[in-house]
């Protein structure tokens, strides 16, 4: 069985595309749209080359609302902590009724300290400062007017305009601990965790899904929904694999260090990444390429290969793979990719019109 298969986009470097930067995101969400994939994720990043054109889910997500038509519209994430929560509210409010209902958020805390110059003072308690925030989003969100200080130091009712299309805002919790998934079942939401994230351990994945799966199934008597975000490369054959994803990720990952770095020297860590050397930045990048292209939760290999990987993710809980798709590869080479990965959702989900019997690669590379 094949999960769902949704875009998701964190750009190792906004100097990669000089000219067009965002050319990749609405040329591949259309390419999304018309193919049978779930949905569209952008981030929330903020002063670094890593994810450094995703400043903004909601500008991101209103622009892709008005160039789709099925696909879902998705935050991953909205990094609460820093934002005010009405405006969270009234901005996604927007899209929603943009894309006619299509939209969702996944609720970050936050990590990185430098991040938090935009809100300074909820760093120290992000975690709990996240989840009271989605409390009152998902109250605006269903019409509630909340008491909020205006500038006169004055009480006051506020409510957000326009009403969204939707009754509920669906919603997703990112992350990887053993609470995170314990909570977003408690709290009835989805769950947005990512391959690296869990040190490509299979074994610990279907750990804490289980943990997940009982919590919302005793507080909401239902099975709740896993994604998985995997970096993702559908290659011609393996040799596309070794010339094309294995330098690609190399050099994402290389990026991914320097802002672990930055983050170890902003929040004046004795220990961490601000330590290394290059030579063990080095031996760390080898090491963790080998991990993304060969791991039981990779999503990188040929057509068949991620066949399998697909079927064996979804035995193991997998129930919608998040397909990272900008770590540096060229645009031609990602939309090739696509045309193969769209290959395994004919399979099973064949869209309208189009002969259950295409199923090859040269189909593909015709659509």
């Amino acid at each position: 069985m094949t999960p769902e298969l949704s875009l998701f986009f964190f750009s190792a470097d906004s100097e990669e595309r000089r000219d067009q930067k965002y050319r990749m995101l609405l040329e591949s969400a259309r390419f999304a749209d018309n193919h049978g994939f779930t949905a569209v994720w952008t981030p929330e990043r903020h002063f670094q080359r890593f994810g450094g054109l995703y400043g903004s889910p909601s500008v991101t997500g209103a622009a892709l609302a008005v160039i789709t038509k099925r696909i879902s519209i998705r935050a991953g994430s909205v990094v609460l902590p820093l934002q005010n929560p009405l405006r969270v509210a009234e901005e996604w409010a927007m899209i929603d009724n943009l894309s006619n209902g299509r939209v969702a958020i996944a609720a970050a805390s936050g990590w990185h300290v430098n991040d938090f110059v935009l809100s300074p003072d909820t760093y120290q308690n992000r975690y709990i400062d996240m989840y009271e925030k989605i409390a009152l989003i998902q109250r605006l969100w269903r019409g509630e007017r909340v008491s909020l200080v205006n500038g006169a130091g004055v009480k006051t009712e506020v409510g957000i305009l326009p009403a969204p299309v939707q009754s509920e805002l669906p919603i997703w919790v990112t992350g990887q601990s053993d609470e995170t998934f314990l909570n977003a079942g408690k709290l009835g939401f989805n769950v947005l965790t990512a391959n690296f994230a869990l040190r490509h351990d299979l074994t610990e994945f279907v750990r804490k899904v289980k943990i997940y799966r009982d919590s919302i199934q005793t507080h909401h008597g239902r099975r709740g929904h896993v994604t998985l975000m995997a970096h993702t490369f559908v290659g011609k054959d393996r040799d596309a694999i070794r010339t094309i994803a294995r330098p690609a990720m190399a050099g994402y990952l290389k990026v991914n260090i320097e802002m672990q770095k930055d983050h170890s020297v902003g929040a004046r860590e004795e220990r961490g990444f601000s330590r290394l050397s290059d030579r063990e930045s080095e031996i760390m990048i080898r090491a963790q390429v080998i991990n993304d292209l060969q791991s039981p939760l990779s999503f990188i290999g040929t057509i068949d290969h991620c066949a399998q990987q697909a079927e064996c993710l979804s035995e193991n809980g997998v129930d919608e793979i998040a397909c990272l798709i900008d770590f540096g590869i060229g645009i031609e080479d990602v939309m090739a990719s696509l045309r193969r990965l769209s290959i395994l959702l004919e399979r099973t989900r064949p869209p309208a019109g189009l002969p259950k019997t295409l199923s090859t690669e040269s189909a593909a590379e015709t659509t």
